[in-house]
């Protein structure tokens, strides 16, 4: 995808790589940029306003754990502003193995609630519709296990297992709104804060993450925009240092000829 001119609405924070990320995106000469986080940091949006002032740059201050119906009052709010949406760019993340309602909920129920709420603005079908993507940024964890943030891990499955459910041809083919994963590795910003394991006998392995060798944000974010630029529908990207490969997941169980035949009639 060609990102120059296009709308992209970012959910996450300035920091780390969210920050970072539409660092790069406004190079790309886009054309309007939407941030919604709970923390409000103008000295960031004013960097990124620096890189490109003719990109229109606008922030919302947003809750993660609002519902579903209170975030659709936000995304109408953002549409008077946005006109269009080409980008969803989905990256709310939290690691408190201790706070499993929290984790959940950030990592997995409030993605599906931003999607909800903005997905019929983009569904091609509708008339405010033209078509786009709706970008996951998810963990190597949503890929293998993590023996210390089980919870954390958990979530990142879920968001893996909507990534390729609301990407099915069914879906895809009336709304024209394209669903892709990618999965980064830890990066020192996330290693830097103080975490928890869900049990203690893994607290040793998280206190050494500390000095763990991970990759620099401003890398992975670079690999999070190539990554949607050459990215289409269903695919699931890992962003780790320099590498940055599509992922194909293992089909365990398919329907049976006879219920296919059931489904079509």
């Amino acid at each position: 995808m060609d990102l120059e001119g296009k709308h992209v609405v970012y959910v996450a924070d300035c920091g780390g790589i969210a920050y970072e990320t539409c660092k790069v995106l406004v190079t790309k000469k886009i054309a309007k940029l939407a941030i919604l986080h709970s923390i409000e940091n103008p000295q960031a949006i004013a960097q990124l306003q620096a890189l490109n002032p003719k990109t229109q740059i606008f922030f919302w201050k947003f809750d993660f754990t609002m519902t579903r119906s209170e975030m659709q009052r936000y995304f109408d709010d953002v549409m008077t502003q946005m006109d269009y949406i080409d980008i969803l760019v989905n990256g709310s993340t939290l690691c408190k193995e201790q706070d499993v309602d929290a984790t959940i909920n950030i990592n997995l129920a409030a993605p599906i609630n931003i999607i909800t709420c903005v997905l019929p603005y983009m569904d091609k079908s509708t008339e405010m519709g033209r078509g786009g993507m709706i970008v996951n940024i998810n963990s190597v964890t949503g890929l293998d296990p993590s023996p210390v943030f089980c919870v954390y891990s958990a979530a990142k499955f879920g968001v893996l297992g909507f990534t390729r459910s609301l990407a099915h041809p069914i879906y895809y083919d009336k709304t024209g709104v394209a669903v892709m994963a990618i999965c980064c590795g830890p990066t020192k910003t996330f290693i830097r804060h103080t975490m928890k394991a869900f049990l203690e006998y893994g607290q040793e392995y998280v206190d050494k993450l500390k000095g763990a060798p991970c990759q620099e944000t401003a890398v992975c974010a670079r690999n999070i925009v190539r990554a949607i630029e050459m990215g289409s529908n269903g695919q699931i990207w890992l962003a780790d240092n320099d590498r940055l490969d599509i992922v194909k997941p293992q089909l365990y169980w398919q329907m049976s000829e006879e219920l296919i035949e059931y489904m079509e009639r």
